[in-house]
């Protein structure tokens, strides 16, 4: 590790990189002269700043100047009560649409009123009023607002002190000025008074704004932001800095620019002035964070959806914290107390360490009155170290939740599906658990690197299309004559006994077995290794893979005779073609030239294996024999199973081929030929 000085003030480490080093009891920011002048500068520009104060109490003195009232004229009284009740809600609620609104409403109105019914007979009345009153709040507002921002940097350069002497000069220099227009104009005595009343709100609002914005009121965010913003010109900079377990344990590190480092298992403990630094885009952001960070106790605390990503929070006291959903990705919790905490859907990866943590016990679900449920372990407690080996085990799981029972042709298929998409992907059923009214829960477990959101999608898209696939071919079987019958009856017996080798496996292997892709291959295999025999069966159920031989069990595709030859395959289609063509129809003719020429061009494909050639053939076989029934007699089912076939087939291929351009010329031809 890598040691620097203790003062860092002022020094760029802008992009560097400083893994593992150590800022421990260092003291980041700007130093002390820079403070000093920056803190005097912006003292002196709010109190000079009350030159728009001036204009806001101007405006409402000349109500009473113009319309020639007295001071205490129900005119003049109802105006400064409306500003003095503006200037509130301005420091209660901030720029809200509805004030902001209501005020450029007041001065359109007035102006509109004066223009229309009092500019011609030269007597101002309530249009002049009305547009005086909302040019006064409004200039009241822009005097608060900007005075507020100066007064929020002199409190975070010089605290209570800065704040004190910036209020107290801003409201000395206001009645200065005020006092000195008065004698330039030579006004009669006692003019200005209303501009003194005007400015005494405007000051404590300022003063009140400021307050709250450097306690960090969502209203007044941007006002800190700024004033950080201002604060940290000049001071230490980690921008874009790679501070990966680094340490600035004990450090002050206010006015220091944070933005866009890297803060992977950088150590905060101890460390102060983490409020004043420039923290945005980094998990020190939120003040939640932050907190737990730098004092490393969040006992009983609720970081439901916080960003913890990369946190170190080695140590850090979590007992009774409620993490629902919380990022935890890459962060580091060795040593920490979890005991009794709630972990709902917390979002944790292969790099989250949970070495020594101590924990007796967590929940997996939290209701909504606030109650913890479903304790881990189910009874007793977790043992040293056997946490650790259980969160493991959880973190390496895919739940997948079937509301309806579970479809176990279903789940096989998008088992084997998903494995044959993702080449090398180990998938193993750990268990499969009812839960009752129909919920079902089967945990699959994926390996450390795998993205489980995206398989977990995968699973239970493959799952929906082979839910609606099987209850159409189950209705097909009812419509379909006796030579498909035979045929779809093969299919399902041959599909029931891989799923019998799915069920057995997972009982010889308590409940676990390995769905195993490897290149177009996918094998069952129990937790010692071993392929899962099935009786010699050659099964393919939803790709293009090829055919195993041996024990070996094999996924892919609907199942074809591993007898027939790809000669036999074509001379099936040909004689299905020839009948066709000796049917007098106006389609007939046309489908029999469509379907040669597939034929030919499957066949001269380079791109598809033995297998796929004749699961291709098999569907313009399909095809050939439900074109040579009247329209009204086709199975429809038979021949869209047919095409999506065709189409699947076309996948495998590229853009660029024979075939897939044959496919693309033809398919929609023959979806209108068959009525689809």
């Amino acid at each position: 590790m890598k040691y620097y000085q203790k003062n860092i003030c002022n020094n760029e480490y802008r992009e560097n990189i400083l893994t593992n080093s150590n800022f421990q009891n260092a003291l980041a920011g700007q130093n002390i002269i820079q403070k000093i002048l920056i803190g005097i500068f912006s003292i002196v520009v709010a109190a000079f700043l009350s030159i728009i104060t001036l204009l806001a109490g101007g405006v409402l003195e000349t109500i009473t100047n113009v319309l020639k009232v007295n001071y205490f004229d129900f005119l003049e009284i109802t105006a400064i009560a409306l500003y003095t009740t503006a200037l509130v809600i301005f420091v209660v609620w901030g720029f809200e649409i509805v004030s902001t609104t209501c005020v450029v409403a007041l001065i359109v109105l007035g102006i509109v009123i004066y223009v229309c019914f009092e500019v011609n007979n030269k007597i101002p009345g309530i249009g002049f009023w009305l547009s005086c009153l909302g040019l006064s709040i409004a200039f009241a507002w822009v005097s608060t607002t900007i005075t507020a921002l100066f007064i929020a940097i002199s409190s975070i350069y010089c605290g209570v002190i800065g704040e004190f002497l910036a209020v107290m000069g801003y409201g000395l220099i206001a009645e200065v000025l005020i006092i000195g227009v008065s004698k330039i104009q030579h006004e009669k005595d006692g003019d200005g008074f209303i501009t003194i009343i005007a400015a005494i709100p405007v000051i404590i609002s300022s003063a009140f704004i400021a307050k709250k914005a450097i306690r960090g009121s969502p209203k007044f965010r941007w006002i800190r932001e700024v004033a950080v913003f201002w604060t940290s010109i000049g001071g230490t900079s980690f921008y874009g800095a790679d501070l990966t377990d680094a340490s600035f344990d004990g450090a002050d590190l206010r006015h220091t620019d944070f933005r866009k480092a890297n803060l992977t298992r950088t150590s905060f403990k101890g460390v102060t002035g983490l409020e004043l630094a420039r923290l945005q885009g980094t998990i020190l952001e939120k003040p939640k964070v932050r907190k737990l960070l730098t004092t490393n106790n969040g006992r009983g605390e609720d970081f439901t959806e916080a960003n913890l990503q990369g946190a170190n929070l080695q140590g850090a006291d979590l007992r009774e914290a409620i993490l629902i959903k919380a990022q935890v990705l890459d962060t580091d919790f060795s040593g920490a107390l979890l005991t009794d905490a709630c972990i709902q859907d917390w979002n944790i990866n292969k790099n989250t360490r949970f070495q020594d943590v101590d924990c007796k016990r967590v929940y997996l679900k939290c209701s909504l009155h606030g109650n913890f449920l479903e304790p881990k372990p189910d009874s007793g407690e977790f043992q040293p170290g056997e946490f650790e080996k259980w969160i493991t085990d959880v973190r390496d799981t895919i739940d997948l939740i079937f509301q309806n029972g579970l479809n176990w042709r279903a789940f096989a298929f998008s088992l084997t599906q998903t494995a044959i998409n993702n080449e090398g992907l180990g998938l193993s059923v750990r268990s499969i658990e009812n839960k009752g009214d129909g919920v079902v829960v089967a945990k699959v477990g994926v390996s450390l690197e795998t993205n489980k959101t995206a398989i977990h999608g995968e699973m239970t898209n493959h799952y929906n299309q082979a839910v609606d696939s099987i209850e159409a071919k189950y209705e097909l079987v009812l419509q379909a004559k006796e030579g498909e019958i035979q045929r779809l009856q093969n299919f399902y017996d041959s599909q029931q006994k891989f799923i019998q080798g799915l069920i057995t496996g997972i009982a010889e292997t308590k409940r676990e077995v390995t769905i195993k892709g490897e290149g177009n291959r996918v094998y069952m295999m129990n937790q010692a290794g071993d392929i899962m025999e099935s009786n010699n069966q050659n099964i393919r159920a939803g790709g293009n893979v090829d055919m195993s031989s041996g024990n070996k069990i094999t996924v892919g595709g609907d199942v074809t005779n591993s007898n027939l030859t790809l000669a036999d395959a074509n001379s099936q289609v040909s004689n299905s073609i020839q009948q066709l063509r000796d049917i007098s129809t106006d389609t007939s003719d046309e489908l029999a030239k469509i379907l040669t020429t597939l034929q030919k061009s499957i066949n001269d494909e380079p791109a598809l294996s033995e297998n796929q050639k004749k699961e291709a053939l098999e569907a313009v076989e399909t095809i050939a024999e439900e074109g040579k029934k009247p329209s009204g007699e086709r199975v429809n089912k038979l021949c869209s199973m047919a095409l999506n076939a065709l189409k699947g087939i076309a996948s495998a291929v590229t853009d660029a081929s024979k075939l897939a351009e044959v496919f693309k010329t033809y398919l929609p031809t023959l979806t209108s030929i068959l009525g689809i």
